[in-house]
This record gives structure tokens, C-alpha cells and sequence, in this order.
């Protein structure tokens, strides 16, 4: 074997090594969005119940990040403790949960130290606590995606517990085209309670704003006075709770807002 044999295989070893080494530590910014109706029969607490969400690595099943923690019985949460040490790091936290509804929550593909974890499987656990009996009267499931440069939208089935589940993974790369910037448009309250406004500061030229569930169900429409500008109050009390995207769309622009309905 020549050297310049030598040197063209060397060289083609270290590429292949440099693409491994980037396919291993791939870190895809996205958004995830999970949402799932919940419900249990009536328990010692009646309709009371707590519930976490939180996020681990498939491979490795380690405690990523908790994205929602109802109620101060942590003991009745087991597997929210013991995985998560009750860490609530940029989770949703409240008081006990007096009614079973569609619970969602986002999550930004990082980790407690708000870092991006790397691309692969993650499973996202729910857990409710609903009585004094932790066996009987309580529940724990998980589902599985793949956090990655691939769009994933899951629909996978759930139990007598959790139905409705809905997975939706999407890579900074395909999201489409969304615009914070409060400079041009402001939505508030998010989450809200029912109704939202729309805080439209530039003009929008044949315009219009739809809100769309997450299986692109449009639940609002209307059309907007040419150069529009000023404040669109949106009635969403008839909305289930859940994420719902309000969209503003003209020929020449297009954005998009999640609002999540509580």
C-alpha cells in the first residue's frame, strides 16, 4: 500500500469518524407538545387529584425535566418522586387538581440546566394520585418519540386513565414560520382561562386569524379590516383545554402563536 493510499483512507476514517461523532451528539432545538384528556373514578378525594408530567431518556430511563406538578402529596406521586426528586425546574405547578380535563404541556428539548439534550428517544410520563390507596387509586404511562431533526406528530392509545393522547415533535428546522415579537404582535393572556387578545401593531393587509386545534381543526375565523391595526379580543370559553395555534395570515406574511386553553 502506497502512501497516498494510506493518506486518502486516513483521511476518509476521520470523516466518517467526525459524521459519527455528529450523529451521536446531535442536539435538534424543536418544540414538543403533549396533551392528553384525564379522568378516574370518584376516590377518596372525590374528584381531587395530583399529577406530574415529566420527561426521562428512553435508553438510559434518567430523569430529564418535570413539565407539570398538581398538589402537595408528593407521596401519592411515587414515581414523580422518586425519579425526579421533586425537581419543578420551568415546570407548571399548582394546587390539587378539583377536576379531570385535558392536561398540555410544551417542552423546549431541554434539560434542568436549560441546555439541549441530545437527539433520541425520550418516553413522557403521566402520573395521577386520586385517593389514599397509591396502588388502587392511582395511575402511571408513558409514551414514546424520538426527538430529532424529523418532524413526529403520535396519536398513540392511551388507557381507562389517559385518552386523547397526542405527541407532537417539531424540529426548529420544519416548524412553521412563527414570530415572537412583541414589537408587531402581542398575544395575551397564555394559557388563558377562555377568552385571549390580540395585540396587532403593524398594519396587516388582507388579513385574517384562524385558531386551529392541534389536529388543524379551525375552531375561529375572521377577517380583518384592510391595514388593520389595534386590539382582536378572541372568545375561546367553548375551547376544550388544550394547545390550540392562532394564526395571522396575510398574502405576504403568515404568524403563528401556541396558546394553550386551561
Amino acid at each position: 500500500m502506497n502512501n497516498l493510499t494510506k493518506k486518502i483512507r486516513f483521511a476518509f476514517l476521520l470523516v466518517l469518524l467526525f459524521s459519527v461523532s455528529n450523529i451521536l451528539s446531535a442536539q435538534t432545538s424543536g418544540t414538543l407538545t403533549f396533551s392528553c384528556a384525564t379522568t378516574a373514578p370518584s376516590g377518596t378525594w372525590g374528584n381531587k387529584h395530583v399529577l406530574a408530567i415529566w420527561i426521562e431518556s428512553a435508553s438510559t430511563s434518567t430523569f430529564v425535566k418535570t413539565k407539570a406538578k398538581y398538589g402537595n402529596d408528593d407521596d401519592h406521586l411515587t414515581s414523580w418522586t422518586v425519579k425526579s426528586l421533586k425537581n419543578t425546574v420551568d415546570a407548571t405547578t399548582g394546587a390539587t387538581l378539583a377536576s379531570y380535563e385535558t392536561r398540555s404541556v410544551i417542552w423546549n428539548g431541554t434539560g434542568t440546566d436549560n441546555v439541549v439534550v441530545a437527539d433520541g428517544t425520550y418516553n413522557i410520563f403521566i402520573e395521577m394520585g386520586w385517593g389514599s390507596n397509591k396502588t388502587s387509586q392511582h395511575s402511571v404511562l408513558s409514551f414514546s418519540f424520538t426527538k430529532g431533526a424529523q418532524a413526529s406528530y403520535l396519536t398513540p392509545a392511551g388507557n381507562s386513565n389517559y385518552s386523547n393522547v397526542v405527541i407532537d415533535w417539531k424540529p426548529s428546522a420544519t416548524l412553521i414560520t412563527e414570530v415572537d415579537d412583541s414589537n408587531s404582535i402581542n398575544v395575551f393572556p397564555n394559557p388563558t382561562s377562555g377568552n385571549i387578545s390580540l395585540e396587532i401593531k403593524k398594519s396587516i393587509h388582507s388579513g385574517r386569524v384562524v385558531v386551529e386545534n392541534t389536529v388543524g381543526q379551525e375552531i375561529y375565523q375572521t377577517i380583518l379590516i384592510d391595514g388593520f391595526t389595534g386590539v382582536l379580543d378572541i372568545d375561546l370559553n367553548s375551547a376544550a383545554s388544550g394547545l390550540y395555534f392562532v394564526k395571522i395570515i396575510s398574502p405576504n406574511e403568515k404568524y403563528t402563536y401556541k396558546v394553550v386553553v386551561k
